[in-house]
């Protein structure tokens, strides 16, 4: 047998587990020589064709594609067919930041109580209090995303990671996904309000109308605006089909009075951002929302459903009021008689509640702008058509001014008796709100050094009984604290903007005072305070 065709070892070198030492043309080995054993080598194993080689490079070349595509994934639009679950589960992977590693599940449930906590200031997607994370990570993944992204704000780093793999799910999912596999709207609404609460970065902040609409957008197409009842079929219908919209998207009693919070908190939103930044309300007050808030209030599944009604009702006041800045602004003759009317209208509202103001926090930041929003408007967008001279308008001045120093008194009061640090849990609406209610005292005071006004006994008194630079301060120092919790400055844009109106007020208030003692008719400038750079 030729050496070529042969094994290099014999079967004796083999079972002695030994070197086998030949020489090329001898047919036994120096070791059976020796021992004068038979030598007996195996032939070797035919070697495969190039083809068969070629075969297996390319079969492991594959295979090392299949790896890597597995490493880096590429990024895939093109979603299953409704009606398989692929849809869902692709979802539910672009949500499960838990299985990709960015939230442990200790912090996860430490996330979970953080919200929890939360919710009495934003009480529009509840959760019920025997929920774990498992079952919502199972039930209501993007909930569960949105709630880490408002509560990981202690961590700016995993919060930025958090907001990338939101922003991916908005594109990929809710945007882009096929109308017949669209993501369950109820938990994409109720997530996005859950971001919306929770914006506090100014980036957070620049998105807020963006995200709203996303928002409302799909309360329209759920039809979530109107009655059950009312959610019909679209007028392009034929051959007898129904549109399932209305019926799907409530399945049981809970849905309906989830439903009804949401609307409510996205009625909030809206009208609170659009009152205060003088923008365009897209789901103004409606008897449709008054009546859902009527229905969580007597039914009150959790403690804050009762205050629902309050909500919607000082909303819809805040927005009629809203009517009056046109008027006011173009100087209309009846629009002081008017904002009397609706001042008593506010206060008769007030004793009738069957609670005090201060009994829920947005309560009382609802009611103190409704009633500084008053003053603001008779003092400082109602252009007077009367002589400085006239004692009507006079008179009336003093008194709104009057009732407008006493209820930013009344709200710093309120104020002090809170909680240290719970703006930590504030939502967007407590901020707007008492954010306006600051801006608006800065602004009365400076009105209140006019030289028709300045010295008034009781303007004089109530100024003085506010000491606005104090509360300034105290309000400076107590976001101070509050940011000291957070590892990179959560709370730094809203320090940041009470910093800018304290000076704005120190250097207003010097200015005023030196131009009311040299200029007795001079009128006084309260411009150039922005609201939270929105």
């Amino acid at each position: 047998m030729p050496e070529s065709d042969r094994v290099k070892t014999c079967e004796n070198c083999v079972r002695a587990k030994i070197r086998c030492a030949h020489t090329p043309d001898s047919l036994s080995c120096d070791r059976c020589r020796r021992l004068k054993k038979e030598c007996y080598f195996r032939p070797s194993r035919p070697r495969g064709h190039h083809k068969k080689r070629t075969t297996r490079i390319e079969a492991l070349e594959d295979k090392i594609d299949q790896i890597m595509e597995q490493i880096n994934p590429r990024p895939d639009r093109i979603y299953p067919t409704p009606k398989s679950n692929d849809g869902s589960d692709y979802s539910n992977r672009v949500c499960d930041v838990i299985g990709k590693g960015l939230v442990s599940n200790e912090l996860a449930n430490i996330l979970l109580d953080n919200y929890r906590e939360a919710m009495q200031y934003f009480p529009f997607v509840m959760l019920p209090g025997r929920m774990t994370v498992k079952e919502l990570r199972t039930e209501k993944p993007f909930i569960l995303l949105c709630i880490f992204v408002i509560t990981s704000f202690r961590d700016t780093t995993l919060q930025q990671a958090l907001e990338d793999v939101l922003k991916s799910y908005i594109g990929d999912v809710i945007l882009h996904s096929p109308h017949d596999n669209h993501p369950n709207a109820l938990e994409t609404f109720q997530g996005l309000l859950i971001v919306l609460s929770g914006s506090r970065q100014l980036y957070q902040l620049c998105r807020f109308s963006s995200y709203i609409h996303i928002a409302l957008s799909i309360m329209n197409d759920a039809r979530m605006d109107r009655p059950p009842k009312y959610r019909v079929a679209t007028r392009i219908d034929i051959e007898g089909e129904s549109d399932q919209t209305g019926s799907a998207s409530i399945p049981g009693s809970v849905s309906i009075a989830d439903e009804s919070r949401a609307l409510i908190g996205c009625f909030l939103l809206n009208s609170t951002h659009a009152i205060i930044m003088q923008k365009t309300c897209t789901l103004p007050w409606s008897p449709f929302i008054e009546s859902c808030a009527a229905t969580l209030s007597a039914k009150c599944e959790y403690p804050t459903d009762r205050y629902m009604i309050y909500y919607v009702q000082l909303q819809h006041m805040l927005e009629r009021m809203n009517l009056l800045t046109t008027k006011s602004i173009e100087g209309h003759p009846d629009v002081e008689l008017q904002l009397q009317s609706f001042r008593a209208e506010v206060e008769e509202y007030k004793n009738q509640l069957p609670i005090p103001p201060t009994c829920d926090l947005l309560i009382a930041t609802q009611y103190q702008t409704l009633e500084l929003q008053l003053c603001q408007i008779s003092l400082l967008d109602n252009k007077h058509t009367s002589t400085p001279g006239d004692g009507f308008v006079l008179v009336s001045r003093i008194d709104t001014l009057c009732h407008g120093l006493a209820a930013a008194k009344r709200f710093v009061d309120f104020y002090f008796t809170l909680p240290p640090t719970i703006e930590k849990s504030y939502s967007i609406l407590n901020w707007l709100q008492t954010g306006f209610i600051v801006a608006a005292a800065c602004k009365l005071v400076i009105v209140s050094l006019d030289s028709s006004l300045r010295y008034n006994v009781q303007v004089e008194e109530l100024r003085e009984a506010l000491e606005l630079p104090k509360v300034l301060q105290f309000y400076v120092q107590r976001l101070h604290e509050v940011a000291k919790t957070c590892k990179d400055g959560e709370f730094a844009h809203y320090q940041n903007w009470l910093l800018a109106a304290s000076v704005w007020f120190e250097k207003t208030y010097r200015a005023a005072s030196m131009e009311v003692s040299s200029n007795a008719g001079a009128e006084l400038s309260v411009e150039g305070l922005d609201f939270f750079g929105f």
